[in-house]
């Protein structure tokens, strides 16, 4: 007797670190994958890494009507969306007052508006089939601050926000709200941070990505909010 599919997953932000380790890992889940993000080449590339089931399209998340766009084409062409993982992420380090408006904005409208585009945009085919699971990335950035990290911290506590928000108004619907939050992870992410960083005391993507596949295995019987996961020897 066969087992039934998981169905297709949703990942933005898959061309490169979080985003394509989870992408990865729910390949090996059984999941299609729809990948989505701005540079079409790395999301081929992950799409070709993860078995090649699925799409990969170029959309940019900070635009609601693109995303309305990949939602359709998703179900069509995929069929059934059953988890959504708002993967895509930007930062900007500076102190406040020398952050530029613009690379403020940029932070806020991909990390905090970005995810709640992408969850608008698959939503309500979920809840008509009161069926799926939203997994948002949180980060240790969502509840406590660092010096320079104004425009990171204002888009992750406001996604804490969106997530607590979103759970209780899909509470009874069948659906799940699943939060995973890390503290400094190894990703690409890095590369625009200033100053000198060990990555080798981070959190390894596949470690978050293992999270995830953990939080959509747990059974009816209990409901995971949340994972907070932290480097070994404590927070940068």
């Amino acid at each position: 007797m066969s087992t039934p599919s998981p169905g297709v997953a949703v990942v933005s932000g898959a061309g490169s670190g979080l985003g394509r380790a989870i992408a990865i890992a729910l390949a090996g889940r059984g999941h299609a994958l729809a990948l989505v993000g701005r540079r079409p080449v790395p999301l081929h590339e992950t799409l070709a890494a993860a078995g090649g089931r699925g799409l990969a399209v170029a959309a940019d998340v900070r635009d609601p009507g693109a995303l309305a766009a990949v939602a359709a084409r998703v179900e069509r062409d995929l069929g059934a969306v059953e988890v959504v993982v708002p993967a895509a992420g930007l930062t900007g380090v500076a102190p406040f007052l020398e952050c530029p408006p613009a690379e403020f904005e940029a932070v806020i409208a991909t990390n905090l508006l970005g995810a709640a585009n992408l969850a608008r945009a698959f939503l309500p085919a979920l809840v008509a089939r009161r069926r799926g699971t939203l997994v948002f990335l949180l980060s240790v950035a969502a509840r406590r601050v660092f010096p320079s990290w104004s425009a990171y911290a204002a888009s992750k506590w406001g996604l804490l926000g969106l997530v607590e928000s979103l759970r209780a108004e899909l509470a009874g619907s069948g659906l799940r709200v699943v939060a995973v939050t890390p503290g400094a992870t190894a990703s690409p992410l890095w590369d625009r941070v200033p100053g000198e960083w060990d990555r080798s005391r981070m959190i390894p993507a596949g470690a978050v990505a293992d999270a995830v596949i953990w939080a959509l295995g747990a059974g009816d019987g209990v409901a995971v909010e949340e994972i907070r996961l932290r480097p070994p020897a404590g927070d940068l």
